[in-house]
């Protein structure tokens, strides 16, 4: 979960080696051995909607360590920089919980977040702004900081005169600390300087009613990924 206490958000650098004691973030973040990722299929009303936790633990960081994700098409790399959200295929918002939201893996570079900071897109000079400061995002119930998140709000026109629209972007960021250090080399370290994992909602499309709606958790997902197929709505 995220906490609130965002004038904290960088105090992760400066915590002791005791707070992550007995934490070991390759073993939280395996996804069992079976089948290939290609080879996943979701079952009929399968809908993805992981807490801000498991986009860290179980997408951002086995993409930065090039390990198996839970399945393989659900966050896609995509410079959303380069396009206004409403540019974005619909596809792309077709799986989470309420269909009204998509998921990229993207470059962490504008994530320098800090309230009031303006990044522009390369469409029309429209922008996303920082609505507050970082919040922490810690691992389930304990005091893990396992990332960071920045969230903005999306503007069609020129700063600071834009109109706000129903777009939402949550960023999320790797906490460096959490990572074990005998896996740390300069790639890796790159990497980690480099992904961000962005959900952007449309706030204007309310949750649909799905035909055999299913609002699931990930490790349901993380059953189908390691059962490859399944059979009414479960693993084979």
């Amino acid at each position: 979960m995220a906490s609130s206490a965002s004038s904290q958000s960088s105090s992760a650098s400066s915590q002791s080696a005791d707070k992550y004691e007995g934490f070991d973030l390759l073993k939280c973040s395996t996804v069992q051995e079976g089948k290939k990722e290609a080879e996943v299929k979701l079952p009929l009303g399968y809908r993805f909607n992981p807490t801000e936790d498991e986009i860290v633990v179980y997408f951002l960081f086995n993409k930065i360590m090039d390990r198996a994700m839970p399945t393989y098409d659900l966050i896609k790399e995509v410079d959303v920089y380069a396009y206004d959200p409403n540019q974005l295929p619909n596809g792309d918002f077709k799986h989470n919980a309420g269909c009204n939201a998509a998921y990229y893996f993207a470059n962490r570079e504008p994530f320098d977040a800090s309230e009031g900071k303006i990044i522009k897109t390369a469409a029309n000079g429209d922008y996303w702004k920082v609505i507050d400061d970082e919040y922490e995002v810690l691992f389930k119930d304990s005091e893990v900081i396992v990332g960071f998140e920045a969230v903005m709000n999306f503007y069609e026109g020129k700063e600071p005169n834009g109109t706000k629209t129903p777009f939402v972007m949550n960023g999320y960021r790797l906490n460096p600390p959490v990572v074990p250090a005998h896996v740390l080399n300069d790639s890796i370290r790159n990497k980690i300087e480099r992904y961000v994992v962005c959900r952007i909602i449309n706030e204007e499309v309310s949750n649909q009613p799905v035909i055999d709606y299913k609002k699931e958790s990930l490790e349901l997902l993380l059953k189908y990924a390691s059962a490859g197929t399944v059979k009414d709505g479960e693993p084979k």
